[in-house]
Protein backbone atom coordinates (compact mmCIF):
# COMPACT_ATOMS: atom_id res chain seq x y z
CA UNK A 1 0.00 0.00 0.00
CA UNK A 2 1.43 3.54 -0.91
CA UNK A 3 1.54 6.02 1.11
CA UNK A 4 1.44 9.59 -0.03
CA UNK A 5 -1.04 11.78 -2.55
CA UNK A 6 -1.18 8.44 -4.84
CA UNK A 7 -1.95 6.47 -2.32
CA UNK A 8 -4.79 6.38 1.07
CA UNK A 9 -2.35 8.92 3.10
CA UNK A 10 -1.13 8.20 6.92
CA UNK A 11 -4.30 7.94 8.32
CA UNK A 12 -5.59 4.69 5.61
CA UNK A 13 -2.41 3.32 6.54
CA UNK A 14 -3.35 3.17 10.28
CA UNK A 15 -7.00 2.41 9.39
CA UNK A 16 -5.31 -0.64 7.36
CA UNK A 17 -2.89 -1.67 10.35
CA UNK A 18 -5.70 -1.93 12.97
CA UNK A 19 -7.98 -3.70 11.03
CA UNK A 20 -5.23 -6.49 10.02
CA UNK A 21 -4.78 -6.82 13.99
CA UNK A 22 -1.38 -7.61 15.53
CA UNK A 23 0.93 -10.57 16.71
CA UNK A 24 0.50 -12.07 19.66
CA UNK A 25 4.08 -12.89 20.98
CA UNK A 26 4.52 -14.41 24.37
CA UNK A 27 7.34 -12.24 26.87
CA UNK A 28 8.79 -15.53 27.82
CA UNK A 29 9.77 -16.52 24.33
CA UNK A 30 12.00 -13.07 24.11
CA UNK A 31 13.33 -14.11 27.79
CA UNK A 32 14.40 -17.55 27.26
CA UNK A 33 15.44 -17.02 23.44
CA UNK A 34 19.07 -18.39 23.91
CA UNK A 35 17.93 -20.70 26.09
CA UNK A 36 15.57 -22.37 23.37
CA UNK A 37 17.92 -21.73 20.77
CA UNK A 38 15.89 -19.56 18.33
CA UNK A 39 18.28 -17.67 16.10
CA UNK A 40 17.13 -14.84 13.93
CA UNK A 41 16.02 -17.00 11.22
CA UNK A 42 14.18 -19.11 13.54
CA UNK A 43 12.47 -15.95 15.03
CA UNK A 44 11.88 -14.65 11.48
CA UNK A 45 9.84 -17.64 10.16
CA UNK A 46 7.75 -17.37 13.64
CA UNK A 47 6.93 -13.64 12.61
CA UNK A 48 6.04 -14.76 9.05
CA UNK A 49 3.78 -17.79 10.36
CA UNK A 50 2.29 -16.06 12.59
CA UNK A 51 1.40 -12.63 10.05
CA UNK A 52 -0.03 -14.47 8.33
CA UNK A 53 -2.26 -16.62 10.58
CA UNK A 54 -2.33 -15.18 13.99
CA UNK A 55 -5.15 -12.06 13.67
CA UNK A 56 -6.57 -11.12 16.92
CA UNK A 57 -8.36 -13.51 19.27
CA UNK A 58 -5.40 -16.41 18.33
CA UNK A 59 -4.11 -18.19 21.01
CA UNK A 60 -0.42 -18.95 20.90
CA UNK A 61 -1.05 -22.37 22.66
CA UNK A 62 -3.96 -23.43 20.14
CA UNK A 63 -3.68 -24.92 16.71
CA UNK A 64 -3.94 -23.49 13.65
CA UNK A 65 -5.53 -23.97 10.39
CA UNK A 66 -4.56 -22.26 7.13
CA UNK A 67 -6.19 -23.53 3.87
CA UNK A 68 -5.41 -22.40 0.32
CA UNK A 69 -8.61 -20.93 0.01
CA UNK A 70 -8.37 -18.79 2.73
CA UNK A 71 -5.19 -17.93 1.89
CA UNK A 72 -4.19 -18.23 -1.39
CA UNK A 73 -1.32 -15.99 -2.01
CA UNK A 74 0.45 -16.96 1.16
CA UNK A 75 -0.37 -20.46 1.43
CA UNK A 76 2.36 -21.82 -0.18
CA UNK A 77 5.28 -20.05 1.48
CA UNK A 78 3.33 -20.12 5.32
CA UNK A 79 2.78 -24.07 4.88
CA UNK A 80 7.01 -24.14 3.50
CA UNK A 81 7.71 -22.50 6.96
CA UNK A 82 5.65 -24.19 8.89
CA UNK A 83 7.58 -28.05 8.08
CA UNK A 84 11.16 -26.32 8.30
CA UNK A 85 10.07 -25.02 12.15
CA UNK A 86 8.83 -28.55 11.84
CA UNK A 87 12.20 -29.82 11.53
CA UNK A 88 13.61 -27.42 14.62
CA UNK A 89 11.23 -29.11 16.63
CA UNK A 90 8.91 -25.48 17.11
CA UNK A 91 5.76 -26.41 15.33
CA UNK A 92 4.05 -29.50 15.07
CA UNK A 93 2.09 -30.75 12.03
CA UNK A 94 -1.37 -32.49 12.83
CA UNK A 95 -2.46 -32.68 8.99
CA UNK A 96 -0.75 -31.42 6.14
CA UNK A 97 -1.84 -31.78 2.48
CA UNK A 98 -1.85 -29.74 -0.76
CA UNK A 99 -4.55 -28.01 -0.16
CA UNK A 100 -4.67 -27.42 4.06
CA UNK A 101 -2.10 -27.99 7.12
CA UNK A 102 -2.78 -27.72 10.70
CA UNK A 103 -0.62 -27.27 13.37
CA UNK A 104 0.57 -25.88 16.81
CA UNK A 105 3.49 -24.36 18.37
CA UNK A 106 3.21 -27.09 20.87
CA UNK A 107 7.41 -28.30 20.89
CA UNK A 108 8.57 -24.97 21.22
CA UNK A 109 6.09 -23.78 24.30
CA UNK A 110 7.16 -27.55 25.54
CA UNK A 111 10.92 -26.55 25.44
CA UNK A 112 9.83 -23.25 27.33
CA UNK A 113 8.20 -24.90 30.03
CA UNK A 114 11.13 -27.26 30.42
CA UNK A 115 13.68 -24.18 30.88
CA UNK A 116 11.74 -22.63 33.12
CA UNK A 117 11.31 -25.30 34.92
CA UNK A 118 14.73 -25.48 35.31
CA UNK A 119 15.42 -21.91 36.13
CA UNK A 120 12.66 -21.79 38.95
CA UNK A 121 14.64 -25.19 40.30
CA UNK A 122 17.97 -22.89 40.21
CA UNK A 123 15.94 -20.67 41.76
CA UNK A 124 14.86 -22.54 44.54
CA UNK A 125 17.94 -24.17 45.52
CA UNK A 126 19.65 -20.37 45.65
CA UNK A 127 17.40 -19.95 48.00
CA UNK A 128 17.52 -22.46 50.04
CA UNK A 129 21.07 -21.74 50.00
CA UNK A 130 20.98 -18.14 51.36
CA UNK A 131 18.17 -19.23 54.03
CA UNK A 132 14.54 -17.49 53.83
CA UNK A 133 14.40 -13.59 53.48
CA UNK A 134 14.70 -11.38 56.80
CA UNK A 135 11.35 -10.82 56.69
CA UNK A 136 10.05 -14.44 56.75
CA UNK A 137 12.31 -15.00 59.18
CA UNK A 138 11.23 -12.23 61.62
CA UNK A 139 7.47 -13.25 60.79
CA UNK A 140 8.10 -16.63 61.85
CA UNK A 141 9.74 -15.27 65.25
CA UNK A 142 6.86 -13.00 66.27
CA UNK A 143 4.27 -15.26 64.79
CA UNK A 144 5.30 -18.11 66.67
CA UNK A 145 5.19 -20.22 63.61
CA UNK A 146 5.87 -22.12 60.34
CA UNK A 147 5.13 -20.18 57.75
CA UNK A 148 2.98 -22.09 54.39
CA UNK A 149 4.47 -21.29 51.36
CA UNK A 150 1.25 -18.84 50.75
CA UNK A 151 1.87 -17.16 53.70
CA UNK A 152 5.44 -16.65 52.34
CA UNK A 153 4.48 -15.38 49.13
CA UNK A 154 2.03 -12.67 51.16
CA UNK A 155 4.69 -10.99 52.73
CA UNK A 156 7.53 -11.09 50.00
CA UNK A 157 4.36 -8.96 48.03
CA UNK A 158 5.20 -6.72 51.04
CA UNK A 159 8.59 -6.44 50.19
CA UNK A 160 8.27 -6.22 46.29
CA UNK A 161 5.12 -4.65 45.91
CA UNK A 162 4.68 -2.54 48.04
CA UNK A 163 8.05 -1.54 48.89
CA UNK A 164 7.85 -2.62 52.48
CA UNK A 165 11.21 -2.36 54.62
CA UNK A 166 11.76 -5.28 57.25
CA UNK A 167 10.92 -2.78 59.90
CA UNK A 168 7.64 -1.78 58.15
CA UNK A 169 6.87 -5.64 58.05
CA UNK A 170 7.69 -6.18 62.26
CA UNK A 171 5.20 -3.09 62.10
CA UNK A 172 2.30 -4.90 60.76
CA UNK A 173 3.00 -8.07 62.25
CA UNK A 174 2.55 -5.87 65.66
CA UNK A 175 -0.21 -4.40 64.64
CA UNK A 176 -2.04 -7.60 64.11
CA UNK A 177 -0.37 -9.33 67.56
CA UNK A 178 -2.18 -6.09 69.51
CA UNK A 179 -5.20 -6.52 68.29
CA UNK A 180 -4.80 -10.40 68.48
CA UNK A 181 -5.88 -11.42 64.89
CA UNK A 182 -2.70 -12.76 62.67
CA UNK A 183 -4.25 -14.56 60.11
CA UNK A 184 -2.29 -13.54 57.41
CA UNK A 185 -5.20 -12.28 55.08
CA UNK A 186 -5.75 -9.74 57.94
CA UNK A 187 -2.30 -8.84 58.17
CA UNK A 188 -2.11 -8.15 54.54
CA UNK A 189 -5.41 -5.99 54.61
CA UNK A 190 -3.69 -3.81 57.28
CA UNK A 191 -0.15 -4.11 54.87
CA UNK A 192 -1.93 -2.29 52.26
CA UNK A 193 -3.83 -0.16 54.36
CA UNK A 194 -0.86 1.36 55.24
CA UNK A 195 0.63 1.56 51.51
CA UNK A 196 -2.38 3.55 50.18
CA UNK A 197 -1.92 5.74 53.24
CA UNK A 198 1.79 6.45 51.76
CA UNK A 199 3.38 4.91 55.04
CA UNK A 200 6.65 3.97 54.60
CA UNK A 201 8.71 4.44 58.01
CA UNK A 202 7.72 3.19 61.57
CA UNK A 203 7.25 6.74 63.02
CA UNK A 204 4.63 7.73 59.74
CA UNK A 205 3.03 4.55 61.04
CA UNK A 206 2.97 5.56 64.93
CA UNK A 207 1.37 8.82 64.10
CA UNK A 208 -0.93 6.90 61.88
CA UNK A 209 -2.12 4.55 65.03
CA UNK A 210 -2.01 7.46 67.22
CA UNK A 211 -4.65 9.39 64.70
CA UNK A 212 -6.41 6.61 63.85
CA UNK A 213 -7.04 5.61 67.68
CA UNK A 214 -7.82 8.57 68.89
CA UNK A 215 -10.83 8.81 66.25
CA UNK A 216 -11.66 5.57 67.01
CA UNK A 217 -11.97 6.25 71.02
CA UNK A 218 -14.52 9.57 69.92
CA UNK A 219 -16.54 7.03 67.88
CA UNK A 220 -16.73 4.84 71.08
CA UNK A 221 -17.73 7.85 73.46
CA UNK A 222 -20.39 9.25 71.49
CA UNK A 223 -22.18 5.86 70.98
CA UNK A 224 -21.85 4.78 74.59
CA UNK A 225 -22.98 8.28 75.85
CA UNK A 226 -25.69 7.75 73.40
CA UNK A 227 -26.38 4.55 74.30
CA UNK A 228 -25.94 3.44 70.19
CA UNK A 229 -24.90 0.02 70.43
CA UNK A 230 -24.75 -0.70 66.49
CA UNK A 231 -21.92 0.14 64.71
CA UNK A 232 -21.73 3.59 62.86
CA UNK A 233 -22.20 4.30 59.08
CA UNK A 234 -20.09 6.24 57.04
CA UNK A 235 -22.03 9.23 56.99
CA UNK A 236 -22.33 9.64 60.97
CA UNK A 237 -18.70 9.07 61.17
CA UNK A 238 -18.35 11.91 58.40
CA UNK A 239 -20.89 13.99 61.25
CA UNK A 240 -18.81 13.01 64.32
CA UNK A 241 -15.42 14.22 62.69
CA UNK A 242 -16.90 17.34 61.57
CA UNK A 243 -17.44 18.43 65.46
CA UNK A 244 -14.26 17.82 66.31
CA UNK A 245 -12.39 18.89 62.87
CA UNK A 246 -14.18 21.53 61.03
CA UNK A 247 -16.33 22.82 64.13
CA UNK A 248 -13.62 22.23 66.52
CA UNK A 249 -15.52 21.56 69.70
CA UNK A 250 -13.61 19.76 72.79
CA UNK A 251 -14.65 16.30 74.10
CA UNK A 252 -16.26 18.08 77.01
CA UNK A 253 -18.53 19.86 74.90
CA UNK A 254 -19.74 16.94 72.70
CA UNK A 255 -20.64 14.91 75.90
CA UNK A 256 -22.49 17.99 77.33
CA UNK A 257 -24.58 17.90 73.52
CA UNK A 258 -24.83 13.87 74.06
CA UNK A 259 -26.75 13.87 77.08
CA UNK A 260 -29.20 16.65 75.96
CA UNK A 261 -29.88 14.26 72.86
CA UNK A 262 -30.17 10.98 75.66
CA UNK A 263 -33.42 9.94 74.75
CA UNK A 264 -34.48 11.90 71.63
CA UNK A 265 -35.23 9.33 68.61
CA UNK A 266 -32.41 10.00 66.33
CA UNK A 267 -29.58 11.02 69.06
CA UNK A 268 -27.26 11.28 66.85
CA UNK A 269 -28.56 13.81 64.47
CA UNK A 270 -30.13 15.56 67.55
CA UNK A 271 -26.57 15.92 68.91
CA UNK A 272 -25.28 17.21 65.18
CA UNK A 273 -28.26 20.11 65.61
CA UNK A 274 -27.49 21.48 69.58
CA UNK A 275 -23.75 21.59 68.26
CA UNK A 276 -24.61 23.34 65.04
CA UNK A 277 -26.85 25.57 67.22
CA UNK A 278 -23.67 26.20 69.79
CA UNK A 279 -21.16 26.36 67.23
CA UNK A 280 -23.23 29.42 65.59
CA UNK A 281 -23.32 31.28 68.90
CA UNK A 282 -19.44 31.11 69.46
CA UNK A 283 -19.43 28.09 71.83
CA UNK A 284 -16.06 26.17 71.58
CA UNK A 285 -15.04 24.94 74.97
CA UNK A 286 -16.85 24.08 78.34
CA UNK A 287 -15.55 27.33 79.81
CA UNK A 288 -18.04 28.90 76.74
CA UNK A 289 -21.16 27.12 77.55
CA UNK A 290 -20.59 27.47 81.06
CA UNK A 291 -20.80 31.78 80.40
CA UNK A 292 -23.45 30.80 77.89
CA UNK A 293 -25.64 28.72 81.17
CA UNK A 294 -24.77 31.78 83.36
CA UNK A 295 -25.82 34.30 81.21
CA UNK A 296 -29.77 32.38 80.83
CA UNK A 297 -29.66 31.78 84.68
CA UNK A 298 -29.29 35.64 85.24
CA UNK A 299 -31.62 36.54 82.39
CA UNK A 300 -34.41 33.92 83.96
CA UNK A 301 -33.80 35.24 87.66
CA UNK A 302 -34.53 38.23 86.40
CA UNK A 303 -37.81 37.34 84.86
CA UNK A 304 -37.50 39.08 81.52
CA UNK A 305 -36.12 37.38 77.98
CA UNK A 306 -33.04 39.16 76.58
CA UNK A 307 -34.47 41.47 73.54
CA UNK A 308 -34.03 40.08 70.03
CA UNK A 309 -32.52 41.66 67.12
CA UNK A 310 -34.38 41.78 63.96
CA UNK A 311 -33.05 41.52 60.72
CA UNK A 312 -32.76 45.59 60.31
CA UNK A 313 -30.28 45.33 63.48
CA UNK A 314 -33.25 47.22 65.57
CA UNK A 315 -33.97 44.89 69.08
CA UNK A 316 -37.71 45.13 69.15
CA UNK A 317 -38.74 45.30 73.32
CA UNK A 318 -38.98 43.10 75.54
CA UNK A 319 -41.99 41.11 76.06
CA UNK A 320 -42.86 39.46 79.62
CA UNK A 321 -45.38 36.11 79.32
CA UNK A 322 -45.26 36.75 83.45
CA UNK A 323 -49.62 35.86 83.78
CA UNK A 324 -50.67 37.71 86.91
CA UNK A 325 -52.91 35.52 89.47
CA UNK A 326 -55.55 36.95 91.40
CA UNK A 327 -57.58 35.17 93.60
CA UNK A 328 -61.59 34.74 93.33
CA UNK A 329 -63.40 35.87 95.81
CA UNK A 330 -66.09 34.56 96.97
CA UNK A 331 -69.57 36.70 98.34
CA UNK A 332 -68.61 37.15 101.75
CA UNK A 333 -66.05 38.96 100.79
CA UNK A 334 -68.14 42.12 99.35
CA UNK A 335 -70.78 41.44 101.88
CA UNK A 336 -67.82 42.20 104.46
CA UNK A 337 -66.93 45.07 102.10
CA UNK A 338 -70.41 46.96 101.73
CA UNK A 339 -70.66 46.82 105.58
CA UNK A 340 -67.50 47.98 106.21
CA UNK A 341 -68.18 51.41 103.73
CA UNK A 342 -72.05 51.63 104.28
Amino acid sequence: MALGPLGPGEFGFVEALMKRGFINIPRMLFDYTLDLGLDYDRIGKVFAVLACVGGPGESAFGSYTVTRRGLPRDFDQVRTLVLQLQEDMITRCDKVTENEITFSFGPLFARLRAVWEEYRQEHEKEAARRGPHPAVALAEELLGRPLSARDVREILDWVDELGFTVEMVEQVLREGLRQGVTRMSYLSAIAREWAQADLQTPEQVAAYLQEHQKTAARYRQATQALGIKRPLTAAEQAMIERWYGEWGFSDEVVLQACELATGAKSPLQYTNKVLESWMQEGIRTVADLDKLMEQKRRTAAAGVEPRRTTRGGRRTPSQSNVILKREKKDDSYYDDVFKRYD
